[in-house]
């Protein structure tokens, strides 16, 4: 129950934070761009910084590395699932075209930094960023090859222009970090004192400016919830196909990875908080990307960003619960 407190706390703060975006997008206060230069930011520089900072600064003598890369393949594996899931569901709603493709990237991508890493760093500490590097590489792996697939395919892009994509501030800055841990960068601040200075200045310095990517994420969220337009109860309810994608991503996939996960875990060895990170990422609400991907490739960004605000708010309710029936199974 103490940890239920601690998430209901933290999206309070979170929803917070949103809100002052969504305020400040809906009232014109920030200028109509704001969303996208917050995201480019995030994106390209305080998100990589945050993560190489954790990744250099985080002690690893007492982490199971097999845990760490099971994250990032449990990842690819029920990402590819929630994919076959929204492929499925699409088809029954008849869903076609753009529509149809951002349906099922929707179905897929979560919101695994914007929502996730103030989420579970708030939960867990420096060690719940760490998990969640590996998770947001296994969604990258599947974003930026089927997921730019899906959402291009009326267009001539090749494979080699959208693998491209996975090089990228994030990607850099985490293999940086694997290779302080391989170096065995803390050994050598800990023995010499220049070294230790050094730094102590580059951490001291570059470290808080990682962490505004908790604050600048909620913003950015609130701006782009702000771009959607509901002028009454009709409305909403003719965005039936998003409530279904809603149970489905929130709901439904994070409890089949929880069935899932347990009864492999009855045959193989598998690391409770690696299971918790998984689930708990599987539970975020729509990606943000998906709507800025969409409007790049001329697809259905319309669709996407009504996914994302409807998932969000659902989200309030859906991850306390998920993280109550984690607490109740033993696994927190």
């Amino acid at each position: 129950m103490q940890q239920v407190s601690i998430i209901i706390n933290q999206i309070i703060m979170l929803s917070l934070l949103g809100v002052t975006g969504f305020i400040a997008g809906k009232t014109g206060y920030l200028p109509e761009n704001s969303g996208v230069i917050l995201s480019r930011v995030v994106i390209k520089l305080t998100a990589p910084l945050l993560i190489f900072t954790t990744m250099a600064n985080y002690n690893f003598e007492g982490e199971n590395i097999g845990s760490l890369i099971s994250v990032y393949g449990y990842g690819v594996l029920f990402l590819l699932l929630a994919f076959l899931i929204g492929k499925f569901m699409a088809d029954r709603l008849r869903l076609q075209g753009a529509t149809g493709s951002v349906y099922k990237m929707q179905s897929m991508f979560g919101n695994v930094i914007f929502m996730a890493y103030p989420l579970l760093a708030s939960l867990f500490g420096e060690r719940g960023i760490i998990y969640a590097v590996f998770f947001n590489l296994a969604n990258d792996t599947v974003l930026w090859t089927l997921g730019v697939y899906l959402v291009n395919k009326h267009n001539n892009s090749s494979p080699k222009d959208n693998l491209k994509h996975l090089i990228n501030g994030n990607t850099l800055a985490f293999v940086l970090g694997v290779l302080s841990i391989i170096t065995n960068l803390q050994y050598y601040v800990a023995k010499y004192p220049s070294v230790q200075k050094v730094y102590s200045l580059v951490y001291n310095t570059f470290n808080p400016l990682g962490k505004t990517t908790i604050y600048l994420s909620m913003l950015f969220i609130g701006l782009i919830l702000s771009q959607v337009k509901m002028n009454s109860f009709s409305d909403v309810l003719k965005r039936y196909p998003i409530f279904i994608l809603s149970f489905f991503k929130l709901i439904f996939v994070p409890a089949a990875a929880l069935g899932i996960l347990t009864l492999l875990g009855r045959y193989i060895y598998i690391d409770n908080f690696a299971r918790v990170i998984v689930i708990l990422q599987l539970s975020m609400p729509c990606a943000t990307i998906v709507p800025a991907l969409a409007a790049q490739y001329d697809s259905d960004y319309k669709f996407a960003t009504e996914a994302v605000f409807f998932t969000t708010l659902f989200s309030v309710v859906t991850m306390p619960a998920m993280v109550y029936i984690l607490d109740i199974a033993g696994l927190l």
